[in-house]
């Protein structure tokens, strides 16, 4: 993979696993904790999964998991659970 290219590693919004990662362009990053409609392999379904980077940790995903955070479509319930990992 070219040095323009990183790749991004997802978070099933459902069962909390890891998911496929996806190569992208440097320059085409999204924003943190961006959520992308993804096939998981553990539920084996098409389900919003949620993007790792370096604003928006693996630890952040899990304590926006664990804190209910996801309704059953895998979007952000509201502002307030939204912004759990949003402190500190």
């Amino acid at each position: 993979m070219s040095s323009n290219y990183v790749s991004s590693i997802f978070f099933c919004t459902q069962c909390g696993n890891r998911g496929i990662p996806i190569p992208r362009s440097r320059d085409r990053m999204r924003e943190k904790g961006h959520l992308k409609r993804l096939y998981c392999t553990h539920c084996r379904r098409v389900v919003n999964h949620v993007e790792i980077s370096d604003k928006y940790t693996e630890e952040n995903f899990r304590k926006e998991y664990e804190a209910g955070a996801f309704d059953v479509n895998g979007m952000r319930k509201n502002k307030e659970t939204n912004n759990t990992w949003n402190s500190k």
